[in-house]
Order: C-alpha cells, then sequence, then structure tokens
C-alpha cells in the first residue's frame, strides 16, 4: 500500500499538466454551478427576509375612489384577512426638472411596512415631514433634513422637509411609469407623507385610492371588479406587481440560468475528466503491467488509478466551493443598482453540496473505468508490446472506388470507423462547445437586438407626451399620433390584465405581425408573448372589458404582433369608435421637429419622456445582465479549449504505434500532419453540423428563462456572433493538429512500436 501510494503522487507530479485538466474541469463546474446558485439562492433570500420584515402585502387594488361598503365587500371575501386603504398622489420636484415622486399616505394601520436607511420615521403633528426612497435621494444628492418642493396636478406647491430616507418592499425595483424597464432613480422616485400632509399639506381632498390586503386563498381579480365596477382601475398581486415581480422574477432566472447552463457544463466537464484520465491510463501501461506481474490484483489496481480522480477531483472540487462565493458575490454586485434592498446575503441549498459530491464520484469513476481496458489485459501482452488493436475489414472498403483515396485518407477512415468510442466522444466534445458558445454569445445579442427593435423600429417618436388636452387638440391635423392606454380584463386570457393600447393614424407605432403586416382597422392585434401564454390564434374572438368601464367589447384577431415589450394588444382608433368605445388618450407622440410651444391650446403637460432616455434605460438593464453573460462566455470558451485539447492528445496517445509504423513504412512527418488533419476536419464539421441546431436550441431554452409576462425575449443570433462561436471552435479543434505534430517529432521509434513507451 505504501508503494502504491509513493507511485501514486509521484504520478501526480510528472504528469501534473494532465491532472491540471481534471482538477481545472472539476473546479470549474463546481465554481459555476455553486457560484450562480449562491447567487440566486442569496437574492431569493433577501427578497424574502425583506418582504417577510416589513409584511409585504398579498394585492394591492388602484381606484378611482373608494367607499366604506366597497371596502368592506372587499373585507368579506373569502380568504382575505386584512384590509386597509390609503391614499396616493403623484407630485413634481420642482428642484428637479423633469423628476416627479409617488407619494402614499402612511399610518400604523398600514399592512406594508417599510425599512428606514437613515434619518428617523414621521412624527405625529407634523404636516410638513416625507420619508423619501434613498435611491432617488443619493441620485440626486439629497440628504436628511433637506427641504423638497413639490407641486400637485392643480399647481399648489408645498415645502416638505426630508425627515428620514426608507426602503418600501413594494417597490423593490421602482421603474416609476410602465415606459421604462429599469429604475430611473434619478428622475422617479418615492415616498410616505402622513395622512394629515396629504390633506392639508399637499391638499389631496379625495378620498382613498389604493387599497391593500392580505389573502392568498384565491386570483381576487375578478370578485374585485365587480366590487368597484367603474371605479376599478387594476389590480395587483406579488406576481404582477411590476415593483416586486420584477425581483422576484430575476431569481428564477438566475436559477434557471444555473441549472440549464450548468447541466451542459457538467455533461462537457465528465467528457474532459474521462479523457484526461483516460489518456494518463494509456501512457502507464507498462506500469500497470508490472504491478500486476508484481501480484497487485485488479480490484487494488483500478483503486489505486481511482484514486488519482478522487484526489484530484476532490482537491478541484472542494477549491471550487471555497471560491464560490467571490463568483456569487459578483453575480449580486451586478443587480444591486437594479433592487431596492436593505441587506444582501449569499445562500446555498444542499444541491450545492450534492454537486461536490457528484463532481467527485464522476472524476474517481472516469479514472477507474479508463483503467479498465489495461487492467484486464495480461501483464506479458504489454510487456512485450502486444496490446496491438486487431484490424479487420471495415464495410467501407466495399464501397467501389475506395481504392482511388489516397492512402493516408484511407487510413484515417478506417482508424475514424475502428475507434468509433473516440470519434464520437470528439463530436460530442466539438457540439457541446458549439452549443455552450451560441448561448453565449447569443444571449447579450438577443437581448440588445429586442433594445433596438422595441425602440427603432416598432417606436419611431422622439417624445412621449403625457398631457389631459385630447378635446382641445384633436381637431389639430398632424400633430402627433394619439395613444389611450389602460388596463383591460380580457378573455380568454392567461390569469392577468393586459395593457390596451388604442392608437390614432400615424407613423410613430410601427409593429408588425407574424406574416409581415402593419396593424390595421380590420380586428384587434395582441402581442406574440400574450397569445402565446393565454393561447390565442389568428381568427379567435376577443372580448376585452376596459378598467373604469362596466361594458365589455368584442373583437376578431386579425393578427399577432412580434413585439417583445408591452404585452397585450392593440386596436385603431376608427374601430375602437366605431364598436361604441370612447377615445380620450393623454399620450401624444411627435417628432423631433415638433416644437411644444407650437401646438395651440397644449396648456398642461404633466410628462415628457424621450425615446432616447427609454432606449438607455433599456441598455442600463441590459448592462446590469452583461457582466453575468461574458462570464459565462469566459467559462464556456475555457472549457471548450480544454476539452479538445484533451481530445486531440487522446487521439494521438492512442495512436502513436501507428505513426511509428507508418513513419517506418517511408510516411514524411508532413504527410502524418495531413492524416490527422482530415480526421480532425471531419470530425470537427460533424460536431459543428450537429451543434448548430442543438445550439439555437439550447439558446432559445437559455432565453426563454428571462422572459416575463410583461417582456416577451426572442432568441437572437447573427452572422458575426454566429462566426465568432464557429471561429472559437474551428480555431480550438484544428489547432490540436498542430501541438500533435510537433509530438509526432518526439516519438521514441523503438518504445511505440513495441506498444510501451
Amino acid at each position: 500500500m505504501r508503494f502504491l501510494t509513493i507511485k501514486l503522487f509521484r504520478d501526480i507530479k510528472n504528469n501534473w499538466s494532465q491532472f491540471f485538466s481534471v482538477f481545472l474541469m472539476a473546479f470549474l463546474c463546481v465554481l459555476v454551478f455553486m457560484g450562480l446558485q449562491g447567487a440566486w439562492g442569496g437574492l431569493e433570500k433577501s427578497l424574502n427576509t425583506f418582504i417577510s420584515k416589513n409584511d409585504l402585502a398579498d394585492g394591492w387594488v388602484i381606484t378611482t375612489g373608494l367607499t366604506k361598503n366597497s371596502v368592506e365587500e372587499i373585507k368579506n371575501l373569502s380568504g382575505i384577512t386584512e384590509v386597509t386603504t390609503k391614499f396616493r398622489v403623484s407630485v413634481k420636484n420642482q428642484a428637479q426638472k423633469g423628476s416627479s415622486l409617488s407619494l402614499d399616505s402612511y399610518s400604523d394601520k398600514n399592512i406594508s411596512k417599510f425599512s428606514i436607511a437613515a434619518g428617523k420615521g414621521l412624527k405625529k403633528g407634523k404636516t410638513d415631514q416625507v420619508l423619501l426612497n434613498k435611491e432617488y435621494a443619493e441620485a440626486n444628492q439629497y440628504k436628511i433634513g433637506d427641504t423638497l418642493t413639490v407641486e400637485n396636478d392643480l399647481g399648489k406647491q408645498t415645502k416638505l422637509i426630508i425627515c428620514g430616507l426608507i426602503q418600501a418592499p413594494e417597490k423593490i425595483y421602482y421603474t416609476g411609469t410602465q415606459e421604462f424597464i429599469a429604475p430611473n432613480y434619478k428622475k422617479y422616485g418615492y415616498g410616505f407623507v402622513a395622512e394629515e400632509t396629504m390633506k392639508q399639506g399637499i391638499s389631496y381632498l379625495g378620498v382613498p385610492n389604493i387599497v391593500e390586503f392580505k389573502g392568498r386563498a384565491k386570483d381576487y381579480r375578478k370578485d374585485i371588479e365587480e366590487i368597484l365596477g367603474e371605479s376599478y382601475v387594476s389590480y395587483f398581486n406579488q406576481t404582477t406587481l411590476n415593483d416586486v415581480a420584477n425581483a422576484l422574477e430575476r431569481v428564477g432566472q438566475i436559477k434557471n440560468l444555473s441549472y440549464l447552463f450548468s447541466f451542459l457544463f457538467i455533461l462537457l466537464a465528465i467528457l474532459a475528466m474521462y479523457t484526461t484520465i483516460r489518456r494518463l491510463i494509456e501512457t502507464q501501461t507498462k506500469e500497470i503491467a508490472v504491478l500486476k506481474a508484481l501480484g497487485f490484483s485488479n480490484v487494488r489496481v483500478g483503486l489505486h488509478y481511482a484514486s488519482f480522480g478522487l484526489i484530484i477531483g476532490s482537491f478541484g472540487a472542494l477549491l471550487g466551493a471555497a471560491a464560490a462565493p467571490l463568483i456569487s458575490w459578483f453575480v449580486l454586485s451586478t443587480q444591486k443598482e437594479m433592487f431596492s434592498i436593505p441587506k444582501w446575503y449569499v445562500s446555498y441549498n444542499y444541491s450545492a453540496l450534492l454537486l461536490v459530491g457528484l463532481v467527485i464520484i464522476i472524476s474517481t469513476l472516469s479514472a477507474y473505468s479508463a483503467s479498465r481496458q489495461a487492467r484486464s489485459a495480461l501483464p506479458a501482452e504489454f510487456l512485450s508490446g502486444g496490446n496491438a488493436k486487431k484490424v479487420h475489414h471495415i464495410l467501407l472498403e466495399k464501397i467501389p472506388g475506395w481504392n482511388k483515396i489516397s492512402f493516408g485518407n484511407r487510413w484515417a477512415l478506417r482508424d475514424v470507423t475502428l475507434n468509433r468510442v473516440r470519434f464520437l466522444m470528439g463530436i460530442v466534445g466539438v457540439a457541446g462547445g458549439m452549443m455552450l458558445l451560441l448561448a453565449g454569445f447569443g444571449m447579450p445579442e438577443s437581448i440588445n437586438t429586442l433594445v433596438d427593435k422595441a425602440y427603432t423600429e416598432d417606436f419611431t417618436y422622439d417624445r412621449r407626451i403625457y398631457t389631459p388636452d385630447y378635446q382641445a387638440l384633436k381637431e389639430q391635423a398632424d400633430i402627433g399620433q394619439w395613444v389611450q392606454l389602460s388596463s383591460a380584463h380580457f378573455q380568454p386570457d392567461d390569469g392577468y390584465n393586459r395593457l390596451l393600447m388604442v392608437i390614432s393614424d400615424g407613423e410613430f407605432v410601427n409593429m408588425q405581425t407574424e406574416d409581415n403586416q402593419a396593424i390595421k382597422a380590420d380586428g384587434i392585434y395582441i402581442t406574440k408573448g400574450f397569445a402565446q401564454r393565454a393561447k390565442i390564434k389568428t381568427g379567435d374572438r376577443l372580448s376585452v372589458q376596459p378598467s373604469l368601464e362596466r361594458k365589455k367589447y368584442t373583437f376578431i384577431v386579425a393578427g399577432i404582433i412580434t413585439s417583445e415589450t408591452n404585452q397585450g394588444a392593440y386596436i385603431k382608433q376608427s374601430l375602437w369608435e366605431q364598436k361604441g368605445g370612447s377615445f380620450a388618450p393623454t399620450t401624444l407622440l411627435v417628432n423631433k421637429e415638433t416644437k411644444l410651444s407650437s401646438i395651440s391650446g397644449l396648456n398642461t403637460i404633466t410628462e415628457v419622456i424621450k425615446l432616447a432616455d427609454q432606449k438607455k434605460n433599456a441598455y442600463d438593464f441590459v448592462a446590469s445582465l452583461m457582466s453575468i453573460f461574458m462570464m459565462i462566455i469566459g467559462f464556456a470558451i475555457l472549457l471548450v479549449v480544454v476539452i479538445l485539447y484533451n481530445l486531440g492528445s487522446l487521439n494521438f496517445v492512442e495512436r502513436m504505434r501507428d505513426f511509428a509504423t507508418l513513419r517506418v513504412l517511408g510516411f514524411k512527418k508532413n504527410q502524418l500532419r495531413r492524416i490527422t488533419m482530415y480526421e480532425n476536419v471531419v470530425t470537427t464539421f460533424i460536431g459543428w453540423l450537429i451543434g448548430m441546431p442543438l445550439g439555437f436550441w439550447f439558446l432559445d431554452q437559455y432565453v426563454k428563462t428571462f422572459s416575463t409576462i410583461h417582456l416577451e425575449y426572442t432568441s437572437h443570433i447573427g452572422l458575426l456572433n454566429l462566426t465568432l462561436a464557429s471561429l472559437v471552435v474551428w480555431l480550438c479543434s484544428l489547432s490540436t493538429t498542430f501541438f500533435v505534430g510537433r509530438r509526432i517529432k518526439k516519438i521514441d521509434m523503438v518504445s511505440a512500436l513495441k506498444g510501451v513507451e
């Protein structure tokens, strides 16, 4: 046993470059999986801790105004345990042009609480205080004690003193408006004021317009719509409220990413570990024969070589586990600008331990399995050079014209046919590498394509103007394109209220259907994501009930729009009014040349949003994920390099006797390199062909993990990234020919022809 132990560590020392491949694969397997798992587990724990600590409500209802009777009816719904109401108003920050705040009333009765990041809470009796969200304050350089001057819709200005900075669980991913897909803390913030401040300071004289409740017995959307009637605006729960749902969905996105990517990563790493161990065993057949001649049993010899995988695999896996928190914190750091969470954690579950154990077991079994053939043979066979492979005719030799093929190419084809396992491993390695790289390069391109399409093709306006002055402006020709947006209950639907967008004639809304048709006044058009989730197809009848109305409208679905944003339905103004619908839009789309001062009657503008700002905001969202994608691309390239290098080295070791034989027969080194190149090209080409469609499928599954009820991502990879992925695979694969060519020069003819080194 001591002899084998000494031999074990001596072999590890002398073959450290080969063992480094096993170590690297074990290390990367655990590092990637645990790094991503710690990130999504940590984000999930951070969210759950924040939500639980602050008692986040289960549902919210936005109305135009509540009555005591309607509140009582909501309280009496089965499963609802607690109901509270509050006031919400939107005000402008006079010190920051274009900046607005959403202010909620706050009292001890509120269900959802908040965390105070700095300062103190609201003092009773004080009607000039505001609790401001931490991110907005930091973006605009506000501190405790500063004064905000805000203006309501009626033009009344109020001065509020910042008494504290807060973070609220119902505003974890606060974008301020549905027109932005990522937080814009410089422009949009939120805060809480006392009910007395809302009434006396801000002069909000209306009734409560927000309901929040506790209860998860069922989806209360339909019941609440019936209770509130025309005062109903929209209904949300934790899975549909953007400010919460986007954070919860990100957990699932990173989780799916970790499992999807790691599954393929681990499969390829297994191949790399197996080929590395097998390559070592192939060079140690003489030593195995000596061990058996000395009386060591097959089991003892097998356990000896299994210990190679056990030691190196364990070292790599454990070191990967130790380094995983660095990856986890890195991934989480890319999300901190997106989500407002007081405290962040890294968290792992039992699957991380299972993976560490699995990698160690795989390394051990790979080593044991790779030594099987050498252990099963008699010592004399190896010591005498009798381990030559049996040669027999192959089916290809019966094909007419076989003899017209050059001898070198015939030899390569025979070798491929007789060594099918090695040939198959090469194909799998190349195909798997293509899958990883297509997904790695394709994912960021897919998201960037969505942004470019949405803000370059689908919408071509320069500014979105929000104004209630439609009646005063509608007679003016060529002023722009009007859009009426409202929440609506569709039937059939997918369980969520969707956006209904009624558009006038114009040139700024340019979505196309799946068959490249523009939106016409011949029916209603629904977005692809909504259609897929609700199982709606062209020609179906679709019922629509907008918020603030009791009436239902029925339309024929005229087309499925390939828009990724604003999942819902589009309809032309003329058809909407023909069916009896009221058109009272508050959104006006204008081009760059339109000057607001030239529009007669435009007295009130509540907000102006530039398309360029929307596009930049979307790219900020992409940037929050880009570091993760680049990390995955880096790991994928490293894995492909190691796998294909190992396969090339194994190819050389297994064929060293054949190379020596051909050299003795008069073949020159350049001819041997050409033979190797021929086989390598065939293997790479087949693997590349198989890997292309599999890579597109894998990319499609990868992209789908990021789709939500609000955004529908579509996989896309252009010629440039397709070429880059292919070049990486081809260069890594064909470069092995160069290394084999160098090693051919160093072959010891005598030992090679004896079957030993």
